[in-house]
């Protein structure tokens, strides 16, 4: 159970990394073209929301049934001293709940704004930081030692 949750986990991160890439893209064409918000703009968003979502509680499991999160902590006395402990445990878990955070707080936010440059531009915003914080949080494979580059 926990290999296909981990399966999961893992390649849900692209699907949510093109999805915000997606819809920031959407964002910089329509901002630039002076478009009204779309229903294509909403649905990138909502998109990029709900694959945020399923990774967050997908995650989660992962944090309380697997090896890497409470419980690792749980059975190590010096595990801050352990680098991959401590991202997986910490670093990765914070990281992703501020993420996931700022791309909740944007759509509900956007909802809100009634002028499309305006909402155009909170998606920018938030989606763009939301980006910039997962991506540095994900566990890329090519890196050998977990959060000692962050």
């Amino acid at each position: 159970m926990l290999a296909g949750l981990t399966l999961l986990h893992n390649s849900n991160r692209y699907l949510i990394l093109g999805f915000i890439i997606i819809a920031l893209v959407d964002t910089i064409i329509a901002m630039a073209g002076g478009k009204g918000y779309t229903k294509s703009s909403k649905i990138f968003a909502v998109i990029a929301l709900i694959f945020g979502h399923i990774l967050l509680l997908l995650g989660l499991a992962l944090y309380f049934m697997g090896d890497k999160g409470i419980n690792h902590i749980l059975n190590t006395e010096e595990f801050m001293g352990i680098a991959a402990a401590r991202f997986y445990a910490v670093d990765h878990l914070v990281g992703m709940l501020i993420g996931i955070t700022l791309v909740t707080v944007e759509y509900l936010n956007a909802k809100r704004i009634e002028e499309s440059a305006k909402k155009y531009k909170t998606i920018l915003t938030y989606f763009g930081i939301g980006l910039i914080i997962i991506f540095v949080m994900i566990p890329w494979p090519f890196i050998k030692e977990f959060g000692s580059w962050i």
